[in-house]
């Protein structure tokens, strides 16, 4: 037998090391039966197990962010194209858009997609998630929100500090629900990021409008007061020339230096010709600053009606965009096509929101939402070979204990024994 074979090794071993081993594989042998049934029971019960844990599945996708071509600001406030024309006083204008947001311009619109309040408004407003409510309690926090939409920043050192999309992933027991979610995750980003800038845009439009028309406004007061002086005085002039008819002949009436040769003077005539000269820029300086009244005029009541409809909506990005040109067409009944600044402030008020459009269009998938195929859990391959070797070398150690039990019991009880006795 092996067993006998091992006991007369393990009294014939010439090495302690050997007898050491053979004693230990004895005992393995022993209790083998424990050994293989108990390791293969457990694999067998972590197998039937892993079949009935739920599965999840995970769907991902990278949103992009920005894209060329459309202005977002130096702080990521946009400023409308109608306060900038090529005569006017210098005006805030659109600089060219960067194909990713800046960190500062991703932090603030960050706050509007990661509260979780506006996600199940927007979720309520566009019918989703209704169906889901598991979906609907995994988005109680603004952590949950974070741990499903990541920022992924730029990788080069020209752009440090950049961010230039999002990565979007949610796990589920069904993969068509993990492929919607995300999905509907990218498109709650859009109206997020596009909520941000029409609302600063708007506000700032709205700021500025009425900034600039105060200031156009005293300016136009300004020159009138300048263009009256300035005419009295050619009254004046022209009453003395007729007063004094002479004076006409006359060449020296005005200082206009001091020199060591003496004084030199503008006859009266000289000085009516360089007042009118004055005049005639003037005139030609209010006609620039009505025009711009004019523009300002309807920019002021565009932004306010924008500014109206804005604080009356439910903070949804694409309902603000989808107004603006409601809005517009609202706004051209009561103005007249056939003036030039009319035409001018129009067309500005068009290219804005046809960036906006664009902008918006351009907010996409760079990549997935992805259907998945195969559940990432449970692993079943992985729970079974852990739950073999771990139960495996559970129960060797079993084997260990209650050998070495089985060899101190009755010295254990004897020493009980005598010390009940004593």
């Amino acid at each position: 037998m092996v067993e006998t074979a091992f006991r007369e090794r393990m009294v014939d071993g010439e090495n302690e090391d050997e007898i050491d081993l053979v004693s230990l594989f004895l005992v393995i042998w022993k209790r083998r039966k424990l050994i293989v049934f108990g390791t293969l029971g457990a694999t067998l019960l972590a197998a039937m197990i892993s079949f009935m844990i739920p599965k999840g599945y995970l769907s991902t996708g990278f949103y992009q962010l920005g894209i060329a071509g459309v202005p977002l600001g130096n702080s990521g406030v946009p400023v409308s194209s109608l306060f900038k024309t090529e005569n006017e006083p210098s005006m805030p204008s659109m600089p060219s858009m960067p194909s990713m947001l800046s960190m500062p311009s991703f932090k603030n619109s960050s706050t509007q997609f990661y509260n979780p309040g506006r996600l199940i408004t927007y979720a309520d407003h566009k019918n989703s998630l209704n169906s889901w409510e598991k979906v609907r309690e995994s988005f109680k926090t603004a952590e949950d929100i974070k741990k499903r939409i990541k920022p992924i920043y730029a990788h080069s050192k020209d752009q440090k500090n950049v961010v230039i999309g999002v990565e979007l992933s949610y796990e589920a027991d069904l993969p068509q629900k993990v492929h919607d979610v995300v999905g509907f995750l990218g498109e709650y980003v859009k109206d997020c990021l596009s909520y941000d800038l029409l609302f600063n845009y708007i506000q700032n439009g709205f700021n500025t409008a009425v900034l600039e028309l105060n200031k156009n406004e005293n300016s136009i007061i300004d020159h009138r007061f300048k263009i009256m002086q300035l005419t009295n005085k050619v009254v004046d002039i022209q009453s003395i020339l007729t007063k004094y008819p002479d004076s006409a002949r006359i060449e020296d009436r005005q200082l206009v230096s001091v020199q060591e040769g003496g004084y030199h003077y503008l006859s009266p005539v000289s000085q009516l010709v360089g007042i009118e000269s004055k005049l005639a820029d003037l005139r030609r300086m209010l006609a620039e600053l009505e025009r711009a009244k004019e523009k300002l005029v309807i920019s002021k009541a565009y932004f306010s009606k924008c500014k109206d409809m804005m604080e009356k909506s439910d903070k949804s990005g694409d309902f603000l965009l989808s107004q603006l040109p409601i809005i517009k067409n609202d706004l051209l009944k009561d103005l007249d096509l056939s003036q030039d600044t009319t035409k001018e402030a129009m067309n500005n008020i068009s290219f804005d929101i046809q960036r906006f459009m664009n902008l918006y269009t351009n907010y996409r998938f760079i990549s997935g939402p992805s259907l998945p195929e195969k559940p990432i859990k449970p692993n079943k391959r992985v729970i079974v070979m852990v739950t073999f070797f771990t139960s495996f070398f559970l129960l060797v150690m079993v084997t260990f204990i209650l050998e070495w039990w089985q060899n101190n019991k009755k010295i254990i009880q004897a020493s009980t024994s005598k010390q009940l006795e004593e």
